[in-house]
């Protein structure tokens, strides 16, 4: 079994376990670039840092001051921050690398900050606003919204729209249903989606097949990200596996500007394919 099978089984297992942890799930994808890395040493991190707020939170404390001393620690003491300057930086989507650095992308303080709080009995979700991933909190009464990129700032369901349209084009309306939440496969395939156009658009394209790979594994019928593997294997010399995808990619999708492209370069694979 190849590494990025191994890895791909290993996300699938945690994906099924029913004490599933979004953490652990973050420090899988990091082996991609860290293999070297013990997950359950990593999750030490996150017991040491629970283990501070359980002593601070009050049991009889509300949703909002729980939270506030949440973002107290974590934001002010500890100093995690939303990465603004070098925002596109991989080492941003890499949990182990968030940790050490403490900072991250929307997505990655996202997970740390629901990793957390689940473990201090707080119900968390991740909301996959497009542009900008929030974290939504909820009790028996009330509702929260938090941006973990601004220093875990509580938000309106307005404000979450204001945020929305100042990362969005305006060619995208609004909708409500961005502030659903998500589970937690979606959370890792848009993690990996993200680390997929930051590694193309640092010419990393070996890097870039390793991810959509797993994307593909998690996401069998997602046909564009199949196209997507096609044309890359395509560049870096995986032509019995691009041509694969090309065709199936057709099959599903014939016509459009992806069509013509994918069909182009499937032309070009199969006449050399006969040479070798």
């Amino acid at each position: 079994m190849g590494a990025g099978l191994k890895l791909l089984c290993r996300i699938q297992t945690e994906l099924n376990n029913t004490s599933v942890s979004l953490a652990a799930l973050g420090l899988l994808v990091s082996t991609l670039e860290y293999p070297e890395i013990n997950v359950d040493d990593e999750l030490a991190s996150f017991t040491q840092l629970e283990s501070v707020l359980s002593r601070r939170i009050q049991s009889n404390s509300s949703l909002l001051q729980k939270l506030n001393e949440i973002s107290e620690y974590f934001f002010s003491e500890l100093r995690f921050s939303g990465n603004v300057k070098n925002y596109y930086d991989h080492k941003n989507s890499f949990l182990n690398e968030v940790l050490n650095r403490r900072q991250g992308i929307p997505i990655t303080l996202a997970i740390v900050y629901m990793e957390i709080a689940s473990r201090l009995g707080i119900d968390v979700e991740g909301i996959g606003m497009p542009g900008h991933f929030l974290v939504r909190a909820n009790d028996e009464t009330e509702t929260f919204y938090i941006d973990v990129f601004n220093n875990g700032t509580v938000l309106s369901k307005d404000e979450c729209e204001k945020i929305f349209n100042d990362h969005i084009s305006a060619s995208i309306t609004w909708d409500e249903r961005y502030l659903l939440p998500v589970d937690d496969k979606y959370i890792v395939v848009r993690l990996l989606r993200n680390l997929k156009y930051i590694y193309l658009n640092e010419g990393k394209s070996k890097q870039a097949y390793r991810v959509i790979d797993l994307i593909v594994g998690l996401e069998p019928d997602n046909v564009f990200e199949i196209r997507d593997r096609g044309m890359i294997g395509f560049r870096i010399g995986h032509q019995k596996q691009s041509i694969e995808d090309l065709k199936r990619f057709l099959e599903k999708e014939p016509v459009g500007r992806s069509a013509v492209e994918a069909s182009s370069v499937l032309e070009l694979l199969e006449r050399n394919y006969k040479k070798w």
